[in-house]
């Protein structure tokens, strides 16, 4: 199974499509002129709690959790040289 890693243009209109009736703020998080913009629960989360909630999904099988573990484990692998 191939993973993409890489940067994935955002689209001009963002829809976000809410689940539950917890409304929580996006937060952002600046990495030199980059903005990332993180609509999750889990940037909301402790530590702790985001330990047990990714034991949990990793034991539940989870597989969008299992592709990010893959693309990260991959850019440890093969990290981009700069030139």
């Amino acid at each position: 199974m191939s993973v993409f890693v890489g940067v994935v243009p955002s689209s001009p209109v963002h829809i976000h499509a809410q689940r539950g009736n917890v409304i929580l703020k996006p937060k952002e998080y600046t990495f030199g002129n980059t903005t990332v913009i993180v609509h999750s629960k889990l940037a909301h989360m402790n530590r702790e709690e985001q330990r047990n909630w990714f034991q949990q999904e990793w034991e539940n099988g989870n597989p969008v959790l299992k592709h990010i573990v893959e693309a990260a484990y991959n850019c440890q692998l093969h990290p981009k040289k700069s030139s």
